[in-house]
């Protein structure tokens, strides 16, 4: 049959484990100091942190309008990425995080201060201390600012800095799900480091965001560009070419038609570049609207500046918090001690 257990029996239990911490109060006494000695000397030991925090609103919105959604209606396309959005929802917080961002901030030089950002943060957390360790690495440290100057042993301690970051330090969120506002924010125990990374991060996402996002348009309005430049020289040789004819044939005796067809064909040719040009030059504007059109709106809102809040926990909290856990830590285990020296004997 199965064990069922009364009220009377529960209370029984409770009053004799009750009892039990009575007799053992010495020793839950104890471990409690000991917690309130072990949370007063880590508030004395541990360093501030600071935290540099950056909001900003991002659009996107690649809607055919104007001329440019004309044109896309026609089925002519100037470089448009429409709906295949690479950066769409919340992927820009994945790139963010990203190796090739976070490297390209660690290697800029704070305002004021003599060392890239990756010295910096290699020196505040003592990984130069573990590195120089080694004498191959020794021979490596500290990181050059020139990106072409990284060695590939660097490339892969830039790599453990990354990760690093990712893991301690870097925060990427979206504030609301319905809205584009987003929030960028480093924490650290060096408020240099926690201002400039989380700026320099937001600099480097947004002109690769930039870039990419309207690579195609700008590559379609170079085109044009030199399009439009070869055929206005074209037609410009070709307009000086009718002119010399007509200096050439100048009081031409009318029974002498073939010296005029070279006039006749050169006019042609600027009637026909004329037109073309005409009509590369509207494709031209074409493109730099949509060019206009596809470069995202990207504007901070609120960005980190020096001096930061200096944020450190208290000597209360962490003594309180020291007392609880010894406390239930030592419970615990002169529970779980008496339940097996009974079960045994």
């Amino acid at each position: 049959m199965k064990e069922e257990i009364t009220v009377k029996e529960l209370f029984a239990k409770i009053g004799a484990l009750v009892r039990f911490f009575l007799r053992k109060w010495p020793v839950l006494a104890v471990s409690t100091v000991i917690g309130v000695m072990a949370g007063y000397v880590v508030a004395v030991v541990s360093k501030p942190t600071y935290t540099g925090q950056l909001t900003f609103v991002l659009s996107s919105e690649n809607k055919p309008t104007g001329l440019s959604g004309v044109a896309s209606q026609l089925g002519v396309d100037f470089g448009s990425s429409g709906t295949n959005n690479a950066f769409a929802g919340d992927n820009i917080l994945t790139l963010f995080k990203s190796e090739r961002m976070i490297k390209a901030a660690l290697l800029k030089k704070p305002e004021s201060q003599d060392e890239i950002l990756a010295n910096l943060l290699m020196k505040e957390y003592k990984l130069d201390e573990s590195w120089a360790k080694s004498e191959r690495l020794k021979k490596l440290l500290p990181f050059p600012a020139d990106a072409a100057a990284i060695t590939p042993v660097q490339d892969s301690l830039l790599r453990e800095l990354h990760g690093m970051i990712v893991k301690k330090c870097l925060s990427v969120s979206r504030l609301d799900k319905k809205l584009s506002v987003f929030q960028v924010s480093t924490t650290s125990t060096n408020e240099v480091i926690s201002c400039f990374l989380t700026r320099f991060l937001m600099d480097e996402t947004a002109n690769f965001y930039i870039e990419t996002k309207t690579y195609l348009a700008r590559q379609n309005l170079q085109m044009l560009q030199r399009e439009a430049d070869s055929i206005r020289r074209v037609l410009g040789g070709s307009i000086v070419s009718t002119a010399s004819h007509v200096d050439r044939t100048y009081n031409l005796n009318p029974a002498l038609q073939i010296n005029r067809a070279p006039i006749q064909r050169e006019q042609v040719n600027s009637t026909v570049m004329s037109a073309a040009y005409g009509e590369i030059i509207k494709n031209l504007e074409l493109a730099k609207i949509n060019l206009q059109k596809e470069t995202p709106l990207y504007q901070v809102i609120d960005t980190p500046q020096l001096p930061l809040k200096r944020v450190k926990a208290g000597k209360i909290k962490l003594m309180l918090l020291g007392a609880l856990a010894c406390f239930f830590i030592t419970a615990l285990y002169l529970v779980i001690k008496r339940s097996y020296t009974k079960y045994s004997t």
